[in-house]
């Protein structure tokens, strides 16, 4: 391979949550989806809204608005991504998919997600 393929800014995958592209680090997204439950009485932020299910595993959905400190999304649409610790689902506004034009990097295990237990009700 040449030289100059390392140098090239490399395509990520992608997500538009309100006016921020962002990528993720720590993690692949793995699906995109709109079958999401909520759960009742979720006010807190730090816990999940709801869940979704990923090849029979019970997944926890978060707002990725909320976790980099904006205003809620009001989007329905999740991106499923899988981590070391399991998977998690965020609510996003747009896939966007391959690009190089992303303005934020979200470093998932900064996000606090898996550091405590996880109940499915």
């Amino acid at each position: 391979m040449p030289l100059s393929a390392f140098l090239w800014r490399r395509a990520a995958t992608a997500v538009r949550v309100h006016d921020t592209l962002c990528t993720f680090i720590d993690g692949t997204i793995v699906a995109r989806a709109d079958n999401w439950r909520p759960l009742r009485n979720s006010d807190d932020t730090r816990r999940a809204l709801g869940h979704t299910s990923y090849r029979g595993e019970l997944v926890p959905v978060y707002d990725l608005a909320t976790k980099m400190g904006n205003k809620p999304s009001r989007s329905c649409e999740i991106a499923i991504i899988k981590m070391t610790g399991g998977y998690v689902a965020f609510l996003i506004d747009e896939f966007v998919g391959s690009t190089s034009a992303v303005s934020e990097t979200i470093r998932l295990s900064e996000l606090d997600i898996f550091c405590r237990e996880r109940l499915a009700i």
